[in-house]
């Protein structure tokens, strides 16, 4: 969905995720868009807001008292995006569009929230005289950043394709899931990238053999960490084999084993077993949530199961929650 999206504008989208779950909603919705882009991009809130700080803060505090205050949502858990804010989006494609540019930025998402005139944040926008005109004068004339220009991330190698994006607030460091081209037979490997969130440059995470794919990163609200999957590709035969589960610190960054290779205890007899991919991390980084392949013996074979688990790091207990039917994640 976010493939044409410059780095800017994902990270807007990101952090509208991470402003919504901080006000305790259960969708990502109009105003937490604006809030992305006030939080991400300086050059939206200086030529259109007047670079005051007040103005944008008064923005913030109008929309905190607009919502109904819940509890807070961890980070971990992926919001969807409501039927107003995705209108937003398909808005924000049309006006990339209809000026030529090839990659939407956070130029044309600002757009896209005053073309939904009956959204608050356009509400909020044009109360502080923002209006979709004063906004297509500015981008005509090429006064806000990043317009039609591609996304430049200094630090992640040419030819990498995007995964996902997290953020740890912990240590406010985005970290991002690559895939990047590796020498045949093998796959894509995963590759992991971190950077604080005011620096520009990213720098990788670990250093790993250039057999060893780095994937299904997971991060929570309170500890600076974190955990990602690993699988080593065998350059012969062609498959891939759990290789075992690490935790890196965003702070330190140290490098630590959470599970080896063989450290799964399945209290059921069986083949073999292995973490298939990381779903979340509890907010106190101690328990993991994950998705386990299971391989049982059966007439003429064998079989293979997935399951959610649960995970304790510290004392490595794997609890089996429910069977995963007809479904390979």
């Amino acid at each position: 969905m976010f493939e044409r999206y410059t780095e800017k504008a994902r990270r807007a989208i990101f952090f509208a995720r991470y402003e919504a779950s901080q006000l305790g909603s259960p969708y990502i919705e109009s105003e937490h868009v604006l809030l992305g882009l006030l939080r991400e991009s300086k050059a939206l809130s200086a030529t259109l807001l007047g670079n005051s700080p007040a103005t944008a803060d008064a923005i913030r505090k109008q929309i905190e008292r607009h919502t109904t205050a819940h509890e807070k949502i961890p980070t971990s858990v992926d919001l969807p995006i409501n039927e107003e804010c995705q209108r937003v989006l398909l808005h924000a494609s049309e006006e990339a569009e209809r000026l030529g540019h090839k990659y939407i930025g956070t130029e044309h998402l600002l757009l896209g929230l005053l073309l939904e005139k009956e959204c608050y944040a356009a509400h909020l926008l044009n109360k502080s005289g923002v209006s979709l005109e004063v906004a297509r004068t500015h981008i005509a004339g090429g006064k806000l950043e990043e317009v039609g220009t591609p996304p430049k991330s200094p630090g992640i190698p040419v030819g990498s394709s995007w995964q996902q994006l997290l953020y740890n607030p912990a240590s406010e460091t985005i970290v991002v899931e690559m895939r990047s081209v590796a020498d045949r037979p093998l796959p894509p490997l995963g590759r992991l990238f971190m950077r604080p969130r005011h620096a520009d440059a990213y720098e990788q995470i670990g250093n790993p053999a250039d057999d060893v794919s780095y994937q299904t990163p997971v991060t929570c609200e309170t500890e600076p960490i974190v955990v990602f999957n690993t699988i080593k590709w065998d350059k012969v035969k062609g498959g891939g084999n759990p290789d075992g589960v690490y935790a890196f610190n965003l702070r330190t960054k140290d490098l630590s084993v959470c599970f080896g290779k063989d450290e799964l205890t399945i209290p059921d007899l069986h083949l073999r077993s292995w973490i298939q991919a990381l779903i979340s991390l509890s907010d106190d980084g101690q328990t993991l949530h994950a998705s386990i392949g299971i391989e049982k013996a059966v007439p003429n074979g064998a079989v293979v199961h997935y399951h959610l688990a649960r995970l304790g790091l510290a004392d490595k207990k794997l609890e089996l929650l429910c069977h995963l039917k007809d479904i390979r994640f």
